[in-house]
């Protein structure tokens, strides 16, 4: 699957790979074979836990028993980890180049059946927004006709990509 298919899937679900809002670590490790480190914030009884696999990042909260309440996808930073490229598609079959059009990921998003609209959210200067609020999925697009390609994505590359718990939206 290409970088594109796989982002237009998260955002047309609100989920990877099954793993979605309210999981715990231990389903996040049956479906994300990747290393990652850990960063525990806060004190008792309000502590969250940051898992960043490099290309994913979950945030958990609930200690002791954490469940899932927010994951990114940094996509913008596979341009310089090519490794991280690299293990992403040999653990997950998933192909991603170092940048990712949004034209490419909405031409896949259309074609998941009943997918629905996206809503656009204003007021993110250099970003736009799109945002799938049923699932609590939105998607940070270069909105900047002066960013071209090179040491960052450019113009219309995909960002990031956010999923929360949709009755936040």
């Amino acid at each position: 699957m290409t970088g594109a298919e796989f982002i237009a899937r998260v955002l047309s679900t609100g989920s990877f790979l099954g793993f979605g809002i309210g999981d715990s670590p231990e389903a996040a490790d049956s479906v994300l074979p990747l290393s990652y480190a850990d960063d525990f914030t806060g004190r008792r009884n309000s502590r969250t836990l940051r898992r960043d696999y490099g290309l994913f990042e979950v945030t958990y909260g609930g200690d002791p028993d954490w469940v899932c309440q927010a994951i990114s996808l940094e996509v913008h930073r596979l341009l310089h980890l090519p490794d991280l490229r690299e293990e992403v598609h040999e653990r997950l079959g998933v192909r991603f180049e170092p940048f990712t059009s949004w034209t490419d990921v909405q031409r896949e998003y259309e074609r998941i059946p009943g997918s629905g609209a996206l809503e656009v959210i204003e007021g993110s200067p250099g970003y736009r927004i799109l945002r799938k609020r049923s699932v609590g999925a939105s998607v940070h697009v270069l909105d900047d006709p002066g960013a071209v390609r090179g040491e960052f994505p450019g113009h219309g590359d995909v960002w990031s990509l956010e999923i929360i718990p949709a009755r936040f939206m």
